[in-house]
């Protein structure tokens, strides 16, 4: 099926014309809606091979759609938007009729990118629409427009849009992103991941299309460029190549490098697979009677590459990185304000999806998922800073995971341990270490409140100092209370343990509560929190082993 949907003279009545033999001939035209005035955009979206679509049009400050469900036009539908006004529109089916429109906000008449479902009873209810979120915006005084929308969805929501520069030396360009494919379209504000320049210039930007999700292409397309990109993985499999890796995970950064023998030549070029930005997935593992038996690690991405050559031997090393260096090098295009109505807990989901990454909660502070903060988020920032910011007044850390996500989750001195070292699983290097928390106070400062939390114990030492934090958010003496409660219970966690070597426990995780049992340190066993994980691997040297960086409880 082509749907061809286009304006009488006048600019206010929407016609269609459609094909059902892959454009070889077409209908008589059809009048599908009458605007009430001038339409200045026209999206259409088939929703199945029925032919059940709809199309949704703009006018200066309006924005309709209207539904065609077995051969017959239903009534239009305003959204009811408060914009200054609109001049981009597009639309697709994905579970509802999704839509991103540009125009100008209107309140601080800044240039936005926003997005809005249209419910058919999946994550909005029928005929309903939803909330209108802001994903990009420009300052009201940058000269800068948004325009020319397309979306479609195939594995995950995929938007293009062209970014228009007035001032002088400006340029008009197209821009990509995307949304976590394990985020639904109503996720939220500034969910969207921040957007990628793409080299081309045109002013009506690239359309986008898809063939059938799981296989095919993603094209975008212009009069005068097609580009397209397979939906489906190249994969490379690295592990009988592999003679030395060395990883390590620490509680804001996961990097190393991975060796592979090149010999052969096998790795010349390199293959395509090894592009710098390109997922690798590593899993550790042991032979067992029961057979293999794997953990993976949280993702990572290839940093960069390099060939070297000593002694008679070649080899490609490639240098990773895991999350947290994706949201240092995303640094935010303009002010956010999350003005109080946004917990903690949705504050950084939104700073890690412009990331590109997922964030869920296992077991997150009461503090987390009820305080909604006032929390800014300024220009040039990277979203590592951003979530170090949110985190400062929060108990919780966040440890990445595969499916480029993360878990948000209250570290809590009571937890269990989850495993134990030193009987069946030998340890081969221990040392372990008592040091004193870093604070033994913590003060802060709210509107016109105070509060504080003290280690009395650890002051009684005279081994730790002071913290101070301002917590505008905290506007009664039990909230600044909390807030510093939450700032002492977080630099606790910072206190070291010592470390252990010892044969891999493939599936350990940061964060974890383990035992040390040794008989000549202590009767029973210690608890110690896993504070950072080294994995080595040298198959020349016939080492496989862990160091584990201990941590306070």
């Amino acid at each position: 099926r082509v749907a061809v949907v286009y304006l009488d003279a006048a600019a206010t009545g929407i016609k269609i014309r459609e094909s059902t033999d892959s454009g070889a001939t077409y209908a008589a035209e059809v009048a599908a809606a009458s605007a009430t005035a001038a339409v200045a955009g026209l999206a259409v979206g088939y929703k199945n091979s029925g032919g059940d679509l709809a199309i949704a049009w703009i006018t200066a400050a309006q924005h309709n759609i209207i539904k065609r469900t077995l051969g017959a036009f239903g009534a239009a539908a305003g959204a009811g938007l408060t914009v200054s006004s609109l001049n981009g529109v597009a639309i697709c089916y994905g579970f509802d009729w999704d839509i991103v429109l540009t125009g100008v906000e209107a309140t601080t008449l800044a240039r936005t990118l926003w997005t809005i479902v249209y419910g058919d009873g999946a994550d909005a209810p029928a005929n309903t629409w939803g909330t209108l979120y802001p994903q990009q915006q420009a300052e009201s005084d940058s000269s800068v427009t948004y325009a020319a929308p397309t979306i479609v969805y195939t594995d995950t929501y995929r938007i293009d849009f062209v970014e228009a520069d007035a001032f002088t030396g400006g340029a008009t360009r197209a821009y990509r992103t995307s949304l976590h494919p394990l985020k639904t379209f109503v996720a939220g504000a500034n969910t969207l991941r921040t957007p990628v320049p793409v080299n081309y210039g045109g002013a009506e930007g690239l359309a986008l299309a898809a063939d059938a999700p799981g296989g095919g292409y993603v094209y975008e397309s212009a009069p005068d460029a097609i580009y397209r990109a397979p939906q489906t993985q190249s994969l490379l499999t690295l592990t009988g190549d592999i003679v030395r890796l060395e990883l390590e995970e620490l509680p804001d950064a996961t990097r190393g490098y991975i060796e592979l023998d090149n010999a052969s030549g096998t790795y010349g070029g390199p293959p395509a697979q090894i592009a710098i930005g390109n997922l690798v997935s590593v899993s550790w593992g042991y032979r067992t009677a029961s057979g293999l038996q794997s953990s993976k690690m949280p993702d990572l991405w290839i940093a960069a590459y390099e060939f070297r050559r000593a002694g008679g031997a070649s080899t490609l090393r490639l240098y990773v990185e895991g999350g947290w260096e994706l949201l240092r090098r995303n640094r935010q295009r303009t002010q956010i304000v999350h003005s109080g109505g946004e917990t903690y807990q949705q504050v950084l989901i939104r700073i890690l999806a412009r990331g590109g990454l997922h964030l869920s909660a296992s077991a997150a502070s009461t503090r987390a998922v009820t305080v909604t903060p006032k929390f800014t988020v300024h220009p040039s920032t990277s979203g590592f800073e951003a979530a170090q910011q949110a985190l400062a007044f929060l108990a919780d850390r966040i440890r990445m995971n595969t499916l480029a996500g993360a878990v948000l989750t209250e570290p809590l001195a009571s937890a269990a341990s989850v495993y134990t070292f030193g009987a069946a699983h030998p340890l081969r290097d221990l040392r372990l270490r008592t040091v004193p928390p870093p604070l033994a106070e913590a003060q802060a400062f709210g509107a016109a409140v105070f509060g504080e939390a003290v280690d009395f114990t650890t002051a009684a030492q005279s081994a730790a100092t002071r913290g101070q934090q301002r917590d505008l958010t905290s506007t009664s003496g039990s909230a600044a209370a909390a807030t510093a409660a939450a700032h002492l219970r977080r630099r606790a966690l910072d206190a070291a343990g010592g470390r252990i070597v010892v044969p891999p426990n493939c599936g350990q995780e940061l964060l974890d509560v383990v035992d040390l049992s040794d008989a000549l340190i202590a009767p029973s066993a210690i608890k110690r929190r896993v504070a950072s994980i080294r994995w080595t691997y040298d198959r020349h040297a016939a080492k496989y082993e862990q160091e584990l960086t201990l941590g306070a409880l």
